[in-house]
């Protein structure tokens, strides 16, 4: 019994589609992940933070949204994180305490802490948060840009007559979190 094989047709666009997915996707997945650096969750940063023992080498920042502390990153002091959302504090003082102590959290976001790694790896800072997903993001002139994703705490929307949608006048948005170890 004599097989038949058909083969699909040669055609210059479809040699041509193939070939240009295979330079661009390369390129973009490269492009796209070129200066990302990551986190890795640490017990012994988690306690350092905690016992107020955290390393003074590093410039300490942290990120409000309302009444609510979100996270608190210290950084190598040669790196760049001044922006609106990052605020500089002092470690040791006062306030660097109420931060660590009323650190935003809630159901299935409790609190957790983490050594920050640039993109070839190397350690360059720690971070304290309940906010499981960070994008850290290195700059050629030694900016950082770390972004908790936090939708839900971003709050209402200003319509354009500047009154709020859904504002605390209508309740719906709680003044004071509950806080799972902060009753």
């Amino acid at each position: 019994m004599d097989v038949i094989r058909i083969k699909p047709p040669k055609s210059l666009i479809c040699r041509l589609l193939k070939a240009g997915a295979c330079i661009l996707l390369p390129a973009l997945i490269g492009g796209c992940m070129a200066n990302y650096g990551n986190y890795a969750r640490d017990s012994e940063v988690f306690d350092a933070f905690n016992n107020g023992q955290v390393p003074l080498n590093y410039q300490y920042y942290y990120y409000y949204s309302g009444s609510d502390y979100i996270a608190v990153i210290g950084v190598e002091k040669k790196y760049d994180v001044r922006s609106i959302m990052w605020h500089e504090v002092e470690a040791g003082s006062e306030k660097f305490k109420d931060l660590i102590k009323w650190i935003w959290e809630d159901y299935g976001y409790t609190r957790f802490a983490a050594r920050i790694n640039d993109p070839t790896g190397k350690q360059v800072g720690i971070m304290y948060t309940s906010i499981r997903e960070v994008a850290i993001k290195f700059t050629d002139d030694d900016k950082i840009e770390v972004m908790p994703h936090a939708p839900f705490l971003w709050g209402p929307e200003v319509n354009s007559s500047g009154r709020y949608f859904g504002g605390t006048d209508a309740n719906l948005f709680p003044s004071n979190r509950h806080r799972a170890s902060n009753p």
